[in-house]
């Protein structure tokens, strides 16, 4: 109860505040990490293998950076099954990778009284980090649920419950890391409804409202833009189905990538979405007649149950990036005009996708099961968040006076489950 009534003091407080505007508080020269308070969707969650689960949050990027600069950064952490059910690789030769058998137990935190630092929730975009709230509907969608265990406790009364940017708040912090934004392009993509994408002036009039909130607080804040989200391997270029399948030599010319893309009878620039590459290959090797169907199952039942497009066209991935570069440009600016270190992730994965991430003499790629992306195709494996740890750490250590240590990419990768 006390807790619900200290929120609601805070909320109204947070309402005053902005309604008149006042002074904001100084910032220090050196960020203080002492209050570190991480906000986002499922990458700053550290989800992996589509699932919040307690075993692999500890993992993420976040987690990884309060680590090495020895501060708490307390997490929603979820048992076993985990929300949703944790993918698992059974077998490699066929690929098989299915949901843990299980169901979540209720209340589906281990610890409900565990106030979180990181609440950062799945599935949820810019908008919706303003104005989602807990729910005790059990139809309710899966990102509303994911928002239920992550904010909802320990709240006494879910009705009560904040957002998550009423949360970070409210939880008077000394540092921010916020990164939203990439549900706003990534979610239309993978289940190809673009027409979802969110509009610009809604994308940047949300953004401005989030960085109004926590930057009242005297915060440092730290923003992060959004990456080209055809380069995770949920998508296969046509090249890149030439060189995994071999079906091209050690060598792989436009002319053979035409004749693959004319044998799946899709366009030589498009992208096979991830429940389309077992067709791929049957189609290929000759099991199966191309060329590949309109549409395939959803891989990822929380995202969509109903059929998916198969293919990513060209012109949709083009259309996709264009969205992301406009939303990148808003992240951009306002994080100038409110003061906030804006960390480039766009470029770290663009680097990446082009030239690959050697570790311990092995070369990882982007490419599925390529060792930085777990079995969903689009959340990093242990190694992927340790090198966006990382990136975070140098750029906060050249420009906020922080001292905070590298993350040893190389002792991570050595007991990574998912580098083959």
């Amino acid at each position: 109860m006390f807790k619900n009534i200290l929120w609601v003091t805070r909320a109204c407080a947070l309402s005053a505040t902005l309604a008149f505007a006042g002074p904001k508080p100084e910032k220090k020269d050196a960020a203080d990490l002492s209050r570190l308070v991480v906000m986002g969707d499922s990458l700053s969650a550290g989800v992996q293998n589509f699932s919040l689960l307690y075993s692999t949050q500890p993992n993420g990027y976040a987690s990884l950076i309060a680590a090495q600069a020895k501060t708490p950064l307390p997490l929603p952490l979820v048992p076993y099954p985990g929300a949703p059910n944790v993918l698992q690789l059974t077998s490699l030769k066929p690929l098989v990778i299915q949901p843990a058998p299980g169901t979540l137990p209720s209340p589906p935190r281990l610890n409900p009284f565990q106030e979180a630092f990181n609440i950062s929730v799945p599935g949820i975009t810019v908008e919706q980090s303003l104005t989602m709230r807990p729910t005790r509907d059990p139809n309710a969608p899966a990102v509303q649920q994911w928002a239920t265990i992550v904010l909802g406790f320990p709240s006494l009364y879910l009705d009560l419950a904040p957002t998550q940017t009423e949360t970070a708040f409210a939880l008077f912090p000394t540092t921010v890391i916020e990164w939203l934004g990439n549900n706003d392009a990534l979610v239309p993509a993978l289940i190809g409804q673009l027409s979802g994408l969110t509009p610009i002036d809604q994308f940047q009039t949300s953004y401005r409202r989030v960085l109004d909130v926590i930057s009242f607080t005297g915060a440092t804040v730290i923003t992060a833009n959004i990456p080209d989200v055809t380069e995770v391997p949920y998508f296969t270029s046509v090249s890149s189905i030439a060189q995994q399948s071999g079906a091209c030599g050690s060598v792989v010319m436009p002319a053979c990538v035409d004749q693959i893309a004319k044998t799946l009878g899709i366009g030589s620039g498009d992208y096979v979405r991830l429940s389309g590459l077992t067709l791929v290959d049957e189609i290929l090797s000759g099991t199966v007649k191309g060329p590949l169907p309109s549409s395939c199952p959803s891989p990822l039942a929380a995202l969509t149950t109903s059929p998916i497009a198969c293919v990513l066209t060209a012109a949709d991935a083009v259309t996709i990036r264009a969205a992301i570069a406009a939303y990148n440009g808003v992240i951009a600016n306002e994080s100038t005009s409110h003061g906030a270190l804006m960390i480039d992730v766009h470029s770290l994965v663009d680097q990446i996708a082009a030239d690959g991430y050697t570790v311990n003499g092995k070369m990882l790629n982007t490419n599925f099961l390529g060792g930085l992306f777990s079995l969903d195709g689009i959340h990093p494996t242990n190694t992927g968040y340790a090198i966006i740890a990382n990136y975070f750490i140098s750029a906060m250590d050249s420009n906020l006076g922080t001292h905070i240590p590298q993350v040893d990419v190389a002792a991570i990768a050595a007991k990574d489950p998912l580098i083959f």
